[in-house]
């Protein structure tokens, strides 16, 4: 039998396995070949050829062997590098140590740019890396001033860079051909009529060219310190530092995300010197007295930050908000983006699903977020109203929200700050000149959700968690506390223990908490009360005053007291009528064994109290809703008028 009559009829597959697996020129390998020279174009095909490639002639191949592969990868538009697919012939071909330099160029010239970044993967070795190089620079312009359109349409080195394991040269090499920072245009008032227009599209590349950054920054998860030395002295650092602490904290390695913060809060000190002198300015000193005074401030200064220091205190700047309150200001903005998920892990999700998991540990951040508040603290010092006459914003708390959650002691002196700061942004109502709009609704929500946790950390100041903490009991609602976890309330109840009026705003929240799975109980509430008895039967019958809402909450109620083991017949009858024999019962929809006992204990065989009972005016929804069981009882029995209605808030 000849070499050739086997490859007639052995499957592809067993070829694909000798191939691997056998020497160059072996009866195997040249029934392969013999194969690959037969098959169309196929995937059984290129299975054959990245068998050979990787095996019997993974050393030196034949020229039409390695053209053969370079074809079919390159042939489909697809730029992804997983085992098996075309992109994977074309890479192992154009790597091989047989290509030739011609066969190199020729085929990166015509593969996509995307398709470039792929070939330019780590482990293509040396030479592939530098003509991936090269190819990527003949694919120019490159280096122009970013525009807002070079998102759309981006340079060859973006596209390249969004591939997240490129070799090191090529990496380095797309790095370097970025778009660089944006051009203010310095046209003079004749050459452009609008200046503001200009500004404005100026302002929106710098936006994008940040946004460049932060994919690059996101995708190369990796190699997040070999992108700060090699951007450093660079526009570029600062957008990288500010890209790793503000949108992607949790992706970066925790002792350089430590590093990074740690450097990005030394940059809190200038604005407190600035603030410092300007103020000293603003109260009549002269500013060769302001040098004086912080001679030692100054002289620690670099010579970048010292010139900011003359242009921020001269005559020109030292009265505006932007240097008076610098140093808030700085913490303003830190906390609303820059620190925001680092102050608040738990908040940082995704969309849709789990949060995100942390590279960093809970004590690395919980540090992070004291050393935050220590500057915040600094802040808070400084403080004072501002001139603007804008809306109060989200962001005008948020930082004095994080100050407070992660400070380790609440002093006098902070309270009393911090309640002047709620002060100055109290809500405003909304002018008839002002229009509603979802975004103008939406901050006023959040504006009022902070204010609501910085008055109930205030209130509260001792709570295990201060972002959960319910602020003074007195305050309290009973909607918040229905709201509220179980080890939440279990800490708040044990830290206010004897405070009576708790214990009954609890009580009645447990008609809208669920008692799936709870670790606390209507019962164990009951208990922390000093007259339980009495205040059950109290809140019963003053449940539409206490309580009010809808069928579900009165259910709810009823549920929790028909719980209750021993319960007395008082209390009972004092629930909503309808409520009460409608729910508790051993199916859906029917009443408790011992409101049917009650029932027909106050009813006995009298026909007609059972007929003016079944006539009575308890509803299901609406101010009858709301009848005591036992007046309507009493008043079938007696034959009495029907009662009224107890009364609402």
């Amino acid at each position: 039998m000849s070499v050739e009559e086997p490859s007639a009829w052995l499957p592809s597959e067993f070829l694909r396995a000798i191939a691997s697996q056998s020497a160059a020129g072996s009866p195997p390998a040249r029934m392969a070949v013999e194969r690959v020279r037969g098959l169309p174009d196929s995937g059984a095909r290129n299975g054959l050829v990245l068998a050979l490639l990787g095996g019997a002639y993974r050393d030196a191949a034949p020229e039409w062997l390695l053209q053969v592969a370079i074809d079919s990868g390159l042939r489909e538009e697809g730029a992804h590098l997983y085992a098996g697919s075309p992109m994977q012939l074309a890479f192992t071909a154009l790597s091989h140590p047989s290509c030739t330099q011609a066969q190199r160029e020729q085929a990166l010239g015509r593969c996509s740019t995307a398709q470039l970044g792929v070939l330019g993967h780590e482990g293509c070795g040396e030479v592939m890396a530098a003509a991936v190089v090269a190819e990527l620079r003949r694919r120019g312009p490159h280096g122009r001033p970013m525009s807002v359109e070079g998102l759309e349409k981006p340079s060859a080195a973006q596209v390249v860079l969004r591939d997240p394991q490129l070799h090191s040269s090529v990496f380095f090499a797309a790095l370097e051909l970025l778009p660089a920072f944006p051009e203010l245009s310095g046209g003079t008032a004749s050459e452009s009529n609008d200046v503001l227009a200009d500004h404005e599209a100026f302002m929106a590349a710098c936006e994008a060219w940040e946004s460049m950054w932060a994919g690059v920054v996101s995708v190369h998860t990796g190699r997040h310190r070999e992108l700060l030395e090699w951007s450093e002295g660079s526009r570029a650092n600062r957008a990288i530092r500010e890209c790793m602490l503000g949108s992607i904290p949790w992706d970066v390695e925790a002792s350089l995300l430590e590093e990074v913060a740690l450097e990005h809060l030394a940059g809190f000190e200038k604005r407190v010197l600035i603030t410092r002198a300007c103020r000293m300015l603003r109260d009549g000193l002269s500013k060769q007295q302001v040098c004086e005074r912080l001679s030692k401030e100054l002289e620690a200064l670099s010579a970048a930050d010292l010139r900011q220091f003359n242009r921020l205190t001269s005559e020109d700047f030292a009265l505006h908000d932007v240097a008076l309150h610098g140093a808030v200001f700085w913490v303003q903005s830190a906390a609303e983006s820059t620190w925001r998920h680092l102050l608040s892990p738990s908040e940082a999700r995704p969309r849709f699903g789990n949060p995100y998991t942390w590279r960093a540990s809970e004590e690395l951040l919980a540090t992070l977020g004291r050393r935050f508040a220590q500057q915040a603290m600094e802040a808070l010092r400084l403080w004072e109203p501002g001139s603007q006459t804008t809306r109060p914003s989200p962001q005008d708390l948020r930082w004095l929200h994080s100050l407070l959650v992660h400070l380790p002691d609440i002093t006098p002196e902070v309270k009393q700050k911090a309640r002047a700061v709620l002060q100055h942004t109290r809500p405003q109502h909304r002018s008839r000149w002002e229009t509603a709009s979802f975004v103008a609704d939406q901050r006023e929500r959040e504006l009022a959700g902070l204010r609501a946790a910085v008055e109930g950390i205030l209130g509260d100041p001792t709570a295990v968690t201060r972002s959960t903490a319910l602020g003074d009991p007195e305050q309290i609602t009973v909607q918040r506390l229905a709201r509220m976890s179980d080890d939440v309330l279990i800490d708040y109840l044990s830290r206010h223990a004897g405070n009576d009026e708790l214990v009954e705003k609890t009580l009645l929240a447990f008609a809208g908490r669920s008692s799936y799975g709870a670790k606390i109980h209507f019962a164990d509430v009951l208990t922390r009360h000093s007259a339980p008895d009495a205040a059950l039967l109290q809140i019963t019958t003053g449940l539409r005053k206490r309580l009010g809402g809808g069928p579900q909450l009165r259910e709810g109620w009823a549920r929790q007291v028909l719980r209750l083991p021993d319960c007395p017949a008082d209390v009972i009858c004092a629930l909503p009528a309808w409520t009460a024999l409608t729910v508790g019962g051993p199916e859906h929809g029917t009443a408790h064994p011992v409101v049917v006992a009650l029932v027909i204990d106050a009813l006995g065989d009298d026909e007609e109290a059972w007929a003016r009972f079944a006539d009575s005016p308890a509803s299901y929804a609406g101010p009858t809703a709301w009848l005591r069981l036992g007046d309507i009882l009493t008043a079938a029995a007696d034959g009495t008028p029907w009662p009224k209605p107890p009364a609402g808030r």
